[in-house]
């Protein structure tokens, strides 16, 4: 999830970013296996589970949020723009992919996608759209940014 991973010198924005994704990726595998953990041993049952349930879903906020700030931190337009396009891209992917799944579960009895399947999709498509735009990339991108 790393915005320009092909840059040596990255803006602070950037650097900002990359920390947030981190900690926040850390927080959220913490709080899955964490949270699957417990509730696999314990069985809470009520108001606890809706509790539990909702320390990985903050992560995943957060997350969110960090892009966010990243965007409007950024003083690179074009990076920016980078970036707009890659969420663009997994946002249309995983669309795609629930609609299609919608319309096959309503006309025939086909069971729902994988829980969390359409977070991992959205970053993998991600990842892929910022490799693709990086690689055709024709203009010589300068290594200060600052």
């Amino acid at each position: 999830m790393t915005c320009n991973p092909f840059l040596r010198n990255t803006s602070p924005a950037m650097r900002r970013y990359n920390a947030g994704v981190a900690l926040t990726m850390g927080g959220y595998l913490l709080a899955v296996f964490g949270t699957a953990t417990f509730v696999h041993r314990h069985h809470p049952h009520g108001i606890t589970v809706y509790l539990l349930s909702a320390m990985p879903a903050f992560c995943i906020f957060a997350m969110l949020a960090v892009v966010v700030t990243y965007l409007r931190d950024e003083k690179d337009e074009y990076v920016r723009m980078l970036m707009v396009r890659s969420l663009l891209a997994a946002a249309f992917v995983v669309l795609a992919i629930g609609a299609y799944n919608d319309f096959l579960r309503s006309f025939g009895d086909l069971a729902p996608l994988p829980p969390f399947s359409q977070w991992v999709v959205f970053w993998i498509v991600f990842a892929i759209a910022q490799a693709i735009q990086y690689r055709n990339d024709a203009t010589p991108r300068s290594t200060e940014n600052a």
